[in-house]
């Protein structure tokens, strides 16, 4: 489950990665004799089932130390159409953030340095082709009867066990949003979130806990500052950036 619940900074830093970046990326999985592949975006549209935004605040432990990169923290907004996704962590020193349209099929890099200096890059959505079904990833998901209230909204126990590790998530069941929708995205970089057995588990975890099988791993999430309903439409803005369009290169071409 690590590789499926894996802090939305970092999923969309692959999407949001420059076409020329895709190309060596492609290589890269040739060389690891992957049949996964970095291809344009191409699916039909499929409007956003979550609008709103919240951050998520990210600690990550390993042999029961938090790690260097942690505590870390994603701030989420989402319309109909876009994505938009504020990274923080120890060690980033630039303000960066993705933006992702679902609708026009583009995605963005927009870095502020806080020294005058805004640069955005746009190119083309991208997706992971070729990945294997592999029927030992499917996760045992129950959901419990345990409940707590968290901000105000009534939480079910939900725990999700696989070969890598256990999922505890406590989902808001006001907020009826089928999560593996949200996470859409999420499941291109590699792996999914096992999306039959989550098809009928909804609601909105407002806080969960990965722990790997070996006891060495573990990440915690909190969210917070959700809003439903609404999203600051400013955030999917590029005023004040100078942009460049990355040009798409033929499959096949390096650097």
């Amino acid at each position: 489950m690590r590789n499926h619940i894996l802090p939305l900074a970092a999923g969309a830093l692959l999407l949001a990665t420059p076409a020329t970046a895709q190309v060596d990326m492609n290589a890269i999985l040739q060389q690891s004799g992957s049949n996964m592949r970095m291809e344009p975006d191409t699916d039909p549209f499929v409007p956003n089932a979550f609008v709103g935004s919240f951050t998520m605040d990210l600690h990550f432990f390993e042999n029961g130390k938090e790690s260097k990169n942690s505590p870390a923290s994603s701030t989420i907004h989402s319309s109909e159409s876009k994505l938009a996704f504020d990274s923080k962590s120890p060690e980033m020193k630039e303000s960066v953030r993705m933006i992702i349209d679902q609708k026009e099929k583009m995605q963005y890099m927009l870095m502020d340095d806080g020294k005058g200096n805004k640069m955005a890059m746009k190119t083309r959505k991208m997706k992971v082709t070729g990945m294997e079904e592999n029927d030992k990833n499917a996760a045992d998901i129950t959901v419990t009867d345990e409940t707590r209230t968290i901000d105000g909204h009534l939480c079910k126990k939900v725990i999700a066990k696989d070969e890598d590790g256990t999922w505890t998530g406590w989902m808001a069941t006001d907020i009826e949003i089928p999560f593996r929708s949200f996470m859409r995205d999420m499941d291109r970089q590699g792996g999914g979130l096992h999306d039959e057995a989550l098809a009928g588990v909804f609601g909105f975890p407002l806080e969960y806990e990965w722990v790997s099988n070996d006891g060495k791993e573990r990440m915690t999430c909190k969210m917070r500052d959700l809003k439903v309903g609404t999203v600051d439409e400013g955030a999917f803005s590029l005023t004040g950036y100078q942009l460049m369009e990355m040009p798409m290169m033929p499959p096949g071409m390096g650097r």
